[in-house]
């Protein structure tokens, strides 16, 4: 079974290193901002339509 967690937050607010702490402690991978790169250079696709398809901002 995959489990996926989404942290939603502002900036300042922490998210990113809550996020981090709770992969570690899970054991799980973490990723960013990266992804939607990464994603966009392996379809050719723009970011902002990765960012539109995943229904982020």
């Amino acid at each position: 079974m995959s489990m996926i967690i989404t942290i939603s937050r502002e900036f300042g607010s922490g998210g990113r290193e809550v996020g981090k702490r709770l992969a570690d402690e899970l054991g799980m991978a973490y990723y960013d901002r990266e992804i939607i790169t990464e994603i966009a250079k392996q379809t050719g696709l723009s970011e902002e339509y990765i960012k539109d398809w995943f229904g982020g901002k």
